[in-house]
């Protein structure tokens, strides 16, 4: 922060006027801590994303995020508090032929909620697939 003084008379008394917005962040950018609060559902989606794409990358053995787009899932409900919520997700490339599966307390220790796997899912463009029963119960 510079000061600027100006004489009066022999006398030097610096000039009055509030710092501005850039004097006092200096030379912190919009990814620092007090720019990332302007726009923290931003930021908070984005943490959200990666923490859903480590875990499908670790449980699915990924070598890039770009292959989540070409996967086949399916989802299984239970009722918690009498609500309808996600109990696991069923993961699978397109070539192969089991289903790895994510559980609800895999999700939730990951940081994420179970909607929010599905939401990403949507978001990446996965096909959701249809099952019989045979299949439902082989699976689970």
């Amino acid at each position: 922060m510079s000061i600027i003084l100006k004489k009066k008379k022999g006398l030097l008394t610096p000039k009055s006027h509030a710092p501005s917005s850039n004097q006092i962040l200096g030379s912190l950018g919009m990814g620092s801590v007090l720019g990332a609060s302007l726009n923290k559902e931003l930021s908070i989606d984005s943490i959200i994303e990666e923490s859903i794409e480590r875990l499908i990358m670790e449980k699915m053995l990924l070598h890039s995020t770009r292959q989540v787009r070409g996967f086949d899932y399916f989802v299984s409900y239970c009722l918690v508090n009498g609500e309808k919520e996600v109990k696991s997700l069923f993961l699978k490339r397109r070539a192969w032929k089991n289903f790895i599966s994510i559980e609800r307390k895999e999700m939730i220790s990951s940081g994420a909620m179970p909607k929010e796997f599905v939401k990403f899912l949507k978001k990446k463009r996965c096909r959701k697939v249809k099952i019989d029963r045979a299949q439902l119960e082989n699976n689970i």
